[in-house]
């Protein structure tokens, strides 16, 4: 995202650079869930995490 960058930071214009994504993202990202049936993959379970 645009937004999350330094101040100053020079970015192409051939690319969108939004500060936020537009309702059409959140459209698609619906649309997808929908075709998946509104489910939520499992997650493979990694076990335990030793820092």
């Amino acid at each position: 995202m645009a937004s999350d960058l330094p101040d100053g930071a020079a970015l192409p214009d051939d690319v969108p650079n939004a500060k936020k994504q537009s309702l059409g993202f959140f459209a698609k990202l619906f649309g997808a869930w929908i075709a998946m049936g509104f489910c939520n993959p499992k997650t493979p379970g990694t076990g335990e995490i030793n820092v």
